[in-house]
């Protein structure tokens, strides 16, 4: 499967020149490398928390928006479960970054801080009579190009196919931020790998099916079938979407709550500048005011003092012609 970015007008099949444009100049754009955890210069693996932490600490990838994901599953082995995530740049348009997110069992991670690999589609099934493990929850970036995200794939899955897409219009999708906060939600529901519950499996629906209840306003594409399925048969595994959900509003509700206090808190720190900055001023005025009142009844002393100079002039210069006479 091909994974190149297409401009898609949901519910209308006009012609877009704009559309038409940036699907012929796509290849010669450079892809942006601005948004640490999403859009990358080169590869890049972070557990779901460092992830959160990437964007949190950036506001353009932090923005970057979900327009399709796409369930994958491997067709060797184990058949293990993973998804594609594909956000689309806050400021320039036209890229399209792919990201993988999968969930294996922390002591069979396959995946390095420098991004390299070894395949999770041959690794051995895990004994149902060992005790559950640490899950690693992460995700993987790639420079954007056609070959890199394929190169990848085959590299750590093997062969692979594509069950289904996901696709989200221009005014509902989740932004990557929301997406790591649900990703978070769900590492702290269930922070361990236990093979008849919380697998790969229990995974990818849940992220899929949360994504959905939480953005309703998308498009589901059936490809193949397999979803949960290990050789046909369907996988038990926790029935966790309702409560994570749940979680996931609190959350987003104690984000969106203290992000408002901080506003207010500069808001009142702005307004408690400007009252000084008034008072200031007010100081300044009623110094400048004072300033010039002393100056008056300076002046006024000193004209009158002449006046009273100017008077005995004139009254010895009345004796004097008086004397005269």
């Amino acid at each position: 499967m091909a994974f190149k970015s297409k401009s898609v007008k949901h519910g209308t099949n006009r012609f877009s020149v704009r559309g038409f444009l940036a699907a012929i100049l796509h290849p010669f754009m450079a892809s942006p490398t601005d948004a640490p955890g999403v859009f990358t210069s080169g590869d890049s693996q972070n557990d779901v928390g460092q992830w959160n932490t990437l964007l949190l600490n950036n506001e353009l990838s932090s923005q970057c928006q979900l327009e399709r994901m796409i369930y994958g599953k491997c067709t060797t082995r184990v058949e293990h479960e993973f998804l594609l995530l594909h956000f689309r740049h806050p400021t320039q348009h036209h890229a399209v970054a792919i990201l993988v997110l999968d969930r294996t069992s922390r002591t069979d991670s396959t995946e390095n801080n420098n991004g390299s690999s070894r395949s999770v589609g041959q690794a051995s099934v895990v004994s149902p009579s060992v005790s559950p493990t640490p899950a690693n929850d992460s995700i993987f970036t790639t420079p954007n190009n056609g070959s890199a995200i394929e190169s990848y794939l085959t590299k750590r899955y093997g062969q692979h196919k594509y069950l289904c897409n996901l696709d989200f219009p221009a005014s509902t999708r989740p932004s990557a931020i929301q997406v790591s906060v649900l990703l978070c939600v769900l590492s702290k529901h269930s922070p361990t790998y236990h093979l008849w519950q919380y697998q790969c499996y229990w995974y990818t629906h849940t992220v899929w099916e949360a994504l959905k209840k939480l953005f309703p306003d998308f498009r589901e594409t059936m490809q193949s079938e397999g979803r949960s399925r290990f050789c046909g048969q369907e996988i038990r595994k926790a029935e966790s979407v309702e409560a994570v959900c749940e979680q996931y509003c609190a959350e987003w509700a104690r984000i969106e709550n203290a992000a408002e206090d901080r506003r207010k808190a500069k808001e009142e720190e702005i307004r408690q500048l400007r009252m000084e900055g008034r008072a200031e001023e007010r100081a300044q005025c009623q110094s400048e005011i004072d300033q010039a009142t002393r100056r008056a009844d300076e002046a006024e002393r000193k004209a009158e003092k002449y006046e009273a100079e100017m008077n005995r002039m004139r009254a010895r210069m009345a004796e004097f012609e008086h004397c005269a006479v």
